[in-house]
């Protein structure tokens, strides 16, 4: 689910210049689970941090239609606050500030869908764990499995899937595909053909968690966070996506 706009107007000149120079670290969006709903149709999270290149802190609160695997309206909620701080505490307190202006905005959508910080993290998957493999995860589907119940195995394939308007700022794009097989059934969770423009220009993906949630009255749910490397001023921008269902 595509999280992320390009802010600025950049030049393809400048960009070229950016992308001929030394890798770099762009910003990690820092991830906040809201979780699911009480009865698991709905699913909500936000990432936020200070943005590489302005230095201007940002917070988007996404709320996700589970079955539909969509963005609930007015969803996403993004604000990005055009001051720059500079770091230390100045940067802290105005991070603080914008993500609960975004809160504040956002919270009437997450009340409506009874948002209720349901969900158990069975998977996870953060890039300083060097062994681990960023495009496969085998978990179980909660704290409670038993010897003998099938696991859940995610495979994430990345391909070449050029985008006219990234190839313009020399950006090689990819999309991914991801599978799920659970209880002996295969399923394709995502396959891209086209590459949303709100997505940035995408450089590379890693599964980095999994959520699961059981209702008391309803079927399981799930949720798959995506973590996506985009093109960004100073390298790399690391955003997320969500992938939601039922098990």
């Amino acid at each position: 689910m595509p999280p992320f706009r390009l802010p600025i107007a950049v030049p393809a000149l400048l960009l070229g210049l950016l992308l001929s120079q030394p890798v770099q670290a762009g910003d990690t969006s820092e991830l906040h689970l809201l979780g699911f709903s009480k009865n698991g149709d709905f699913f909500a999270f936000e990432q936020f941090g200070i943005q590489d290149g302005s230095g201007f802190p940002y917070s988007e609160i996404y709320l996700v239609d589970v079955i539909g695997d969509s963005w609930v309206p007015p969803s996403p909620f993004r604000l990005r606050k055009d001051v720059d701080t500079g770091p230390g505490d100045a940067a802290d307190n105005a991070l603080t500030h914008t993500r609960s202006e975004n809160r504040l905005a956002a919270q009437p959508l997450l009340q409506e869908k009874a948002i209720a910080g349901k969900g158990e993290t069975v998977g996870f998957n953060p890039r300083t764990e060097l062994t681990s493999d960023p495009h496969k995860m085998i978990v179980a589907a909660r704290d409670s499995f038993q010897l003998g119940e099938d696991p859940i195995d995610l495979t994430l394939s990345e391909y070449d899937l050029p985008d006219a308007q990234c190839q313009g700022y020399g950006a090689d794009t990819r999309g991914f595909r991801l599978t799920m097989v659970h209880k002996g059934v295969t399923r394709i969770l995502n396959q891209d053909t086209t590459l949303p423009k709100s997505r940035k220009c995408p450089l590379a993906y890693r599964i980095e968690r999994f959520v699961t949630h059981f209702p008391a009255e309803a079927p399981p749910v799930f949720a798959v966070l995506i973590q996506m490397d985009s093109l960004g001023f100073e390298g790399p921008d690391r955003r997320y996506l969500a992938i939601t269902g039922r098990l």
